[in-house]
């Protein structure tokens, strides 16, 4: 009775979803659909819908118990809760054939007869689960959520479209484009070109909108030409400005002038199959793109961060300065340390705040004391992937303090300085 109870209410807002999608075709709702989207990328795209087709403005959602207990805020009396669904997969045991692990084929026992065994399986299934959003609650104040604003003039703008170009597999440059085009991706010549000496905010949505015609439509992630899709010049501008939309909405550069006029006319006609394989596109680039961006713009200000630090440093190389700067590295390599291996990590320190004046006491120490931090940082490093760039610049900001310690010390009229930081022997 009960699972048929849950099976009813699944197929209820399944067969929503089906008909939100052919009505979403519509410029206002196919755009708070993008900028529901915006918001929760890595959400799923059904869940995407759902959020847009019951509370497009939301920003953040839980559940009761977790704004109640987690947060400290209690949902409004009256309030509607938004209804999502929630993977719930099971374990299922199956019979089937074995097979021979030489030749693949199956098995027989000494009668001839087909050996099995029992395998567990992984079954998806879903439920529906109601939600609400922050607005929807009070109480305990939380964190102002998401990124500052970046409207007009683009707020850190030679950060944000550093962060493009690295993000993107093709080069940006800024160059004159005759014709009055505002920018273009160059097939054969592998690059993207942006109209030079327009505004900072221009430049930026439009060299995202060519970025996401160069994801979707025209190279594969090795270089290599994709091959054919069978979309229409419209259906291709649909896609990419569906994408730079979400972009932008994302990193708060202004938005008003995407219309999207067009939409209804490009979907007439098409099953809804074909409608949600295009979203699902949209969705997928826009979450690839936007994650990208992020992990980029950090490393970004993490590495100007340490210039500046190096410099003040470098300029007035003062005990105060040098103890202020290991503190703050000692803390951010906690904070690495943690996010790089929490399980790893939480064995081996049972108090951070202790570890941090540890971390700082072994930085100031010098060179034998923090050689196996830069072992440790350089082969995180070297192996790539998600922390790598920020291994790197944590390895050169210890090695620029290091260089800076020597200096001070000898730098100083009394050589007993050099004794000043060594770490008591064990």
């Amino acid at each position: 009775m009960a699972e048929n109870k849950r099976y009813d209410r699944v197929k209820e807002i399944t067969d929503q979803l089906e008909q939100g999608i052919q009505d979403l075709f519509e410029s206002d709702r196919y755009k708070n659909w993008l900028t529901t989207m915006s918001r929760f990328h890595d959400y799923s795209l059904n869940n995407t819908l759902l959020i847009a087709f019951q509370k497009p403005d939301a920003t953040l959602f839980a559940g009761y118990t977790t704004w109640k207990n987690q947060f400290g805020r209690q949902v409004q009396k009256g309030q509607k809760a938004i209804r999502i669904l929630a993977s719930t997969p099971y374990k299922q045991k199956i019979e089937r054939e074995k097979l021979d692990p030489d030749t693949h084929l199956p098995m027989k026992d000494k009668d001839g007869k087909p050996v099995t065994e029992t395998l567990e399986v992984l079954r998806p299934a879903f439920k529906v689960v109601s939600v609400f959003d922050v607005s929807q609650t009070e109480g305990r104040e939380i964190p102002t959520l998401g990124v500052d604003e970046l409207s007009g003039e683009v707020r850190d703008f030679d950060i944000f479209f550093e962060a493009l170009k690295r993000v993107c597999p093709v080069p940006i440059e800024l160059t004159e484009i005759e014709g009055g085009a505002k920018g273009y991706f160059h097939l054969q010549e592998n690059r993207i070109a942006i109209q030079k000496d327009m505004s900072q905010l221009q430049t930026a949505k439009t060299a995202v909108h060519e970025m996401a015609h160069q994801k979707l439509h025209y190279l594969k992630p090795d270089g290599e030409e994709k091959e054919e899709r069978k979309l229409t010049r419209n259906a291709e501008e649909v896609e990419a400005e569906s994408v730079a939309f979400t972009v932008c909405q994302r990193f708060r550069l202004d938005t008003s002038d995407y219309r999207f006029a067009y939409i209804a006319g490009w979907s007439h006609g098409k099953e809804t199959p074909e409608l949600k394989a295009s979203l699902k596109t949209i969705r997928q680039a826009s979450a690839e793109m936007i994650d990208a961006i992020e992990e980029q713009m950090q490393i970004l200000h993490k590495e100007r961060n340490a210039e500046k630090e190096q410099i003040e440093v470098k300029n007035n190389p003062s005990r105060e300065s040098l103890e202020d700067t290991a503190q703050k590295l000692a803390a951010e390599l906690d904070s690495f340390a943690y996010e790089f291996d929490p399980y790893g990590y939480g064995d081996v320190v049972e108090d951070r705040a202790v570890a941090v004046d540890d971390l700082k006491n072994q930085l100031l120490a010098g060179d034998l004391h923090v050689q196996g931090m830069k072992d440790y940082l350089r082969e995180v490093a070297e192996e790539g992937g998600e922390y790598a760039g920020h291994a790197g610049v944590l390895l050169v900001r210890s090695m620029n303090l290091n260089s800076h310690l020597r200096i001070w010390r000898w730098s100083s009229p009394c050589r007993i300085r050099q004794q000043m930081y060594r770490l008591p022997s064990m």
